[in-house]
């Protein structure tokens, strides 16, 4: 008889690990049946102990060890990936049983028994035997799209004549659909894209034939999907290494792209990191963690068309209680697009009329009661009313909102949003042809497809205008001729340490999207990215950017750890006091949120910088560790505080 850990493979449930007891024979790493509250569910074995050395603790429980329902004939899951899985657990400071779960697609839960009986499986996670394992290599590719995709049809051809597969791990469904796009031509057969959002009865079709495929295969899919057991992958690629979608948003906060390349290491894949322009803290792993290069990045910004910065208007000419949206300049430049029928795309950073709405007779700003986030001023889906919204919980509140602070109805909104350029083009050039493409307003993939369908179509007598976020960069498939940025200077109100890097992603991006002509409206022409943008070399704007970095201590020159607390005003006052002393000896910085106050409940943010080699993993850096005093602090947190590594913002 044994009593046997189990990690349960489903969310939600608090303990880390389960007890449970069994008389067959079992192994480390097996894949049980379960029983949790009476619910079947599937488990998996982290430690066994023969009953005999454990008599003592078990009459000490305080409730009955249940028994193991089955045990699976053989897990289908990789040890490489189990262990990458833990490894990744210890990094973000998350339970085990929490890492594992979220990297696991629910597929391969639910129909289990289905992918471990698939004739194929045996061979595909075979252990290798005569292989020489040899430490995995890790390369950069910075270069144009075009280049990127030239270089991966060379690289699948050959890996195919090895008879080895490929792995492009890719951020969203929508880049897995425009890489198959781009690289399926004469692989049609051999190529299988997979991400959640297909339905259960395609995912398994897709995993089915990833595993039993007898030909190497090139698989385009998110990272989740790694967890499928085929093991003849001898290159993973992360594509679009810049995407914020690599980042999980809910527990256990994992950034994919570090779990990926953990994996590749653990199987001995070269591992490869691409993107247009990769982030900063990438490029500069170059020299920390000595990656090597498929060629020398490129920081050359291949724009053939024009990039225009509307001259500034005399001050004699401009009304001051008036603020001009679009210049005259930009208004012909439309004007003249249109009347050649071609498309016009106008990018702005925010949805909503304007951003920020203050009191002209206190300069108190407009905020949310409920959570004290800054209201938001939209125009409603139908055109017909204004309204505030708090895009931190929702709320909605009525345009004739009164100041909190003096009661005054005298509120002038500030900022440029997607609404307020929308209204500006219809009002200059009617509202036929004219299309808006924010979250607000495209709820579905289905609305968003639909509007650039109507937008790209060639069956109007004059060109279309498309006002939109970053969210149309993703569906706009060709380039159009003219593109603007209807407020340049507004791309510096996202609160992020990382916002030079972000500027220029954004404008990178709209480049790509651009043919003839970059209209950019700005009162600082001067300003460092449009300088580098304009001149066609990031280098110098890279290099400068990671320079100040090292000075102020940050990523990746320190590794940012932030704890978040919420709670009433009394219980903060106490969090801040007790982290305070926890953690002195990592000199905590501790302050409030950027949106302090969030359903009653008030946010204690605190930030530790942590030299990177007090906490990483052999399998990304050389000679690195995982802090272990700090981690026993940080792991023995309550659940209401939240552990983020690496976060993307810090607010």
């Amino acid at each position: 008889m044994k009593t046997v850990s189990v990690i349960p493979l489903q969310k939600g449930i608090l303990k880390e690990e389960l007890t449970y007891f069994t008389a067959q024979e079992i192994s480390l790493g097996d894949v049980v049946s379960i029983r949790v509250r009476s619910k079947k569910i599937l488990g998996l074995v982290v430690s066994i102990e023969d009953v005999a050395d454990t008599k003592s603790s078990i009459k000490d429980m305080h409730f009955n060890l249940k028994k193991i329902d089955e045990i699976k004939e053989q897990s289908i899951f990789r040890k490489e990936f189990i262990e990458s899985a833990y490894l990744s657990s210890k990094y973000f400071v998350s339970r085990k049983n929490l890492g594992i779960t979220a990297l696991i697609p629910v597929v391969l839960k639910e129909e289990y028994d289905k992918v471990a009986n698939l004739s194929l499986l045996p061979l595909l996670r075979g252990e290798g035997e005569g292989e020489v394992k040899i430490k995995s290599e890790k390369l950069l590719f910075q270069a144009s799209l075009e280049e990127r995709i030239s270089f991966y049809k060379t690289l699948i051809r050959e890996s195919f004549a090895k008879k080895k597969s490929l792995f492009l791990v890719l951020p969203t469904e929508r880049d897995i659909a425009i890489f198959s796009e781009l690289l399926s031509k004469g692989i049609e057969n051999f190529i299988i894209s997979i991400h959640g959002n297909q339905n259960p009865k395609k995912q398994f079709e897709n995993i089915k034939k990833i595993i039993t495929s007898s030909h190497p295969i090139l698989v385009l899919g998110t990272a989740v999907f790694l967890a499928i057991p085929r093991q003849d992958f001898e290159i993973i690629i992360v594509e679009h290494e810049s995407s914020g979608a690599y980042r999980m948003i809910a527990p256990p906060h994992f950034d994919l792209r570090i779990f990926t390349e953990i994996y590749s290491s653990k199987t001995n894949a070269k591992f490869i990191l691409a993107d247009s322009l990769m982030t900063f803290e990438t490029i500069a792993r170059k020299e920390i963690d000595n990656f090597g290069e498929i060629r020398p990045l490129s920081f050359k910004i291949n724009f053939k068309g024009k990039i225009e910065i509307p001259e500034k208007e005399s001050a004699s000419s401009m009304d001051k209680e008036k603020f001009k949206i679009l210049k005259e300049n930009t208004i012909k430049e439309i004007k003249n697009a249109i009347e050649k029928k071609e498309n016009v795309f106008i990018f702005s950073l925010r949805k909503g009329l304007a951003t920020i709405t203050v009191c002209r007779d206190c300069g108190q700003e407009v905020l949310c009661e409920k959570c004290l986030a800054p209201l938001v001023l939209y125009l409603s889906r139908d055109g017909k009313k204004r309204m505030f919204v708090c895009n931190r919980c929702k709320k909605e509140a009525s345009a004739e909102t009164r100041c909190a602070n003096c009661g005054s109805w005298n509120l002038y909104p500030l900022g440029i949003g997607t609404d307020t350029v929308f209204l500006e083009v219809t009002k200059q050039f009617g509202n036929i042809g004219v299309f808006k493409f924010d979250k607000r307003t495209i709820k579905t993939t289905r609305e968003a497809e639909k509007i650039i369908k109507e937008f790209s179509a060639e069956n109007i007598a004059t060109g279309k205008i498309l006002v939109g976020t970053e969210m149309a960069f993703n569906y706009l498939k060709d380039k159009l001729p003219l593109s603007i940025i209807a407020s340049f200077d507004s791309l510096w109100s996202i609160p992020s340490y990382k916002i030079s890097e972000k500027v220029i992603q954004i404008i990178l991006s709209i480049v790509a999207k651009t043919e003839k002509k970059l209209i950019i409206q700005t009162k600082n022409e001067k300003d460092p990215a449009i300088i580098a943008i304009t001149t066609e070399s990031l280098l110098s704007f890279v290099r400068e950017e990671l320079e100040d970095r090292q000075k102020l201590g940050y990523p990746p020159y320190k590794r940012f750890i932030k704890i978040t607390y919420l709670g009433d005003q009394e219980e903060t006052t106490k969090v801040k006091r007790d982290l305070a002393e926890v953690f002195k000896e990592y000199d905590p910085v501790i302050f409030s949120g950027f949106v302090a106050k969030l359903k009653d409940k008030y946010t204690t943010n605190v930030l530790l910088k942590i030299d990177p080699q007090r906490w990483s993993l052999p399998e990304l850096s050389q000679n690195s560790i995982i802090d272990q005093n700090l981690f026993e602090k940080l792991s023995s947190l309550p659940p209401s505080f939240s552990v983020n590594v690496d976060p993307e913002d810090l607010l």
